[in-house]
């Protein structure tokens, strides 16, 4: 860090390397992003991320958190991004600071509000005017917060990132230029720059003249660094995304980029010689609804660890690529670079085995469904995004139900439902589970209705895609959609529950109750206090979907610990003292949750669990994560 009271210049990037103040200076930085990671483990991850020898700390921010409704910011807890970047700069590290709008990072909806779709014709990403004034609001609310810490006003930021990788999108030549004025305008003046795939067809459809260009990637470091020099011969190399490890979707294998192989690509990104930042150094979690998906050559939404392979694992404990990374550093690092004497690496987080603990109580879905009070009343079925709630702001997150009584009996013994489902459905007939749609299945043949039966269709919201591509990695592409209606650009094409008319044979059905299940602190606590709930005998017996009740006592101090939810368990949410832990799921690869020290309670603690298909008699912490079968990342997986 520069001398205090010096003069700053700050990071610029001509010539062979980047200077700081005047001096030569390699970037190693770390992607820790501040709402994957519990509060009270930020200095943690941050000791541990200087203890390893890097000097710069990255993170994202992520708009739909911020700014959960238009116009209603949230800079609180774990989103308090003027305290994360104060205790960067309590520590001496300097920050590389993306805010987006979008920012992909496998999280919701690429970290855009889900408010935006509601206007029929939004298109992100543009410079479509409303989208636009929305990215200039959020920025008016965000960057005077972050301006202060700016390093040429004596905090710890060297460089702000403009949107992300949107060479891979590249459907607004004047799109990255607008952008770049709105974060200018709000008094940004470090350096900026883009980051996009290491192919040249990327850099070139996601640059901005005079700006630095930023490479993503993690296999041939050697070509794709090359290629970038070649596009800016006289400005450093700058690996902003060197990909540590992968993500996992669920159904899938668990990725692991072996230690080996991870050392051979990070000598080859340091010998070349170029700054990096390891993305990422330390995953976390994708915690309540939060993961994002994939659309490539179909949906697939991510688990709730975002562990990543990463040098820290999902609980912030020291990996063997830890440590190897920590080698490197040391020997193949610029001259200065690395501190000769480096910190004390912290200890791993104690963890600890807690229970089984037996569910006591549980309720039905029907019991749980007055909670919510009145349905909304509708003639035909909407999209989460365009119900009445909150503000006007719609549903962002959770399940939604949606309830049509017939009207009269059907012609024929066998229909056919059809549908158009995002994600994921559970037909229901008089209460009694028919059958599953999800995307790409949307029709299925029931028998026997007759007129007054009622029919439910409780649709899960998965995830909204936060990248796309098809298999010419091209991702401005069209697709049919199960009822036959054309889908355009995936990132547009992100509303969720049912989209477009139910038809049962060819007939729409009309007039339907609208249930929108969001989990939220309000509904949690009155749910608890419901006089409907049950006692517990044989679970066996308990319909589903269903709530489900487990009060244990912790009486020392919380050690950290992980749900293990594979035991008997089949899918849902769990919530722990009101706090959404994420999604489990018995397909996996994820067969435990993460559970960090701090959302525990020495004494009494609550577990809400909403199980939509296998309750269970009791459940287990364990001190040991389980994320599954491992596959190697063995190629460029985008």
């Amino acid at each position: 860090m520069a001398t205090e009271g010096m003069e700053r210049s700050g990071l610029v990037a001509e010539g062979e390397n980047f200077t700081l103040d005047g001096k030569p200076v390699q970037l190693l930085s770390g992607a820790i992003h501040y709402f994957r990671v519990p509060r009270e483990y930020w200095r943690d991850r941050m000791l541990k991320l200087k203890a390893c020898g890097l000097n710069t700390l990255e993170t994202y921010v992520c708009w739909n958190l911020h700014e959960p409704e238009k116009g209603k910011f949230d800079f609180t807890g774990m989103l308090d991004i003027a305290a994360y970047l104060q205790e960067a700069a309590n520590l001496g590290l300097w920050v590389i600071f993306r805010p987006g709008p979008y920012i992909c990072a496998e999280w919701d909806y690429g970290g855009l509000p889900s408010w935006l779709l509601r206007d029929p014709k939004m298109q992100v990403r543009t410079t479509y005017q409303p989208y636009m004034d929305a990215v200039e609001r959020f920025f008016d609310a965000l960057l005077p917060i972050v301006k202060p810490f700016q390093y040429k006003e004596g905090g710890p930021i060297i460089a702000v990132q403009v949107e992300n990788e949107y060479g891979s999108y590249a459907r607004d030549d004047k799109y990255l230029s607008a952008v770049k004025q709105v974060i200018q305008k709000s008094g940004v003046e470090e350096l900026l720059l883009t980051s996009d795939g290491g192919q040249i067809e990327r850099q070139e459809k996601g640059c901005i003249p005079g700006v630095l260009m930023t490479a993503n990637f993690n296999f041939s470091p050697k070509k794709q660094l090359g290629a970038l020099k070649k596009m800016q011969p006289n400005r450093p190399l700058m690996v902003m995304e060197f990909w540590s490890g992968w993500f996992d979707h669920w159904g899938r294998d668990h990725h692991k980029l072996h230690v080996e192989k991870f050392e051979q690509l990070l000598g080859d990104i340091l010998r070349f010689p170029s700054s990096v930042n390891f993305y990422m150094f330390h995953g976390g979690t994708n915690f309540g609804f939060m993961n994002g998906a994939n659309y490539i050559n179909g949906y697939k939404p991510d688990v709730t660890s975002y562990d990543y392979d990463a040098p820290l694992s999902e609980a912030g404990d020291p990996t063997p690529k830890y440590y190897k990374t920590r080698e490197l550093l040391k020997t193949l690092a610029m001259k200065g670079a690395v501190a000769n004497e480096l910190p004390e690496v912290p200890p791993a987080t104690e963890k600890s085995s807690y229970g089984p603990f037996p569910v006591e109580k549980y309720i039905t879905f029907e019991d749980a469904l007055k909670v919510l009070g009145e349905p909304i009343k509708s003639e035909t079925v909407m999209s989460m995004e365009m119900l009445p709630i909150n503000n006007d702001n719609g549903q962002s997150y959770g399940y939604i139900l949606y309830r049509h009584k017939l009207s009269e009996t059907p012609a024929t013994e066998s229909v056919t439902l059809k549908c158009d489902v995002r994600d994921r459905a559970q037909i229901f007939v008089n209460g009694n589970e028919s059958g599953m749609l999800n995307w790409r299945v949307g029709e299925i043949a029931l028998s026997g209705l007759k007129e007054n039966d009622i029919l439910d269709i409780l649709v899960e919201n998965q995830g909204r895609v936060n990248f796309a591509q098809t298999m010419d990695g091209v991702k401005k592409f069209v697709l049919e959609s199960v009822t036959g209606v054309m889908r355009g650009d995936a990132l547009l094409d992100q509303r969720k529950g049912l989209v477009g008319e139910v038809l049962l044979n060819t007939t729409p059905l009309k007039t339907w109750e609208i249930f929108p299940l969001e989990l939220k602190p309000e509904f949690q606590t009155s749910l608890v206090e419901s006089s409907d709930w049950q006692e517990l005998t044989d679970a066996a017996e308990v319909p589903f979907p269903s709530f489900h009740l487990v009060n244990f006592t912790i009486p020392e101090e919380p050690k950290d610990t992980f749900l293990d939810m594979k035991k008997g368990w089949g899918k849902g949410v769990a919530i722990l003292n009101g706090f959404n832990l994420g999604r489990y799921w018995h397909i996996g690869p994820q067969e435990t949750l993460y559970v960090p020290a701090p959302f525990l309670k020495q004494g009494d603690n609550q577990l809400l669990l909403f199980e939509q298909h296998i309750p269970h008699k009791e459940v287990v912490f364990t001190d040991t994560p389980r994320l599954g079968k491992e596959k190697e990342v063995s190629c460029v997986p985008l």
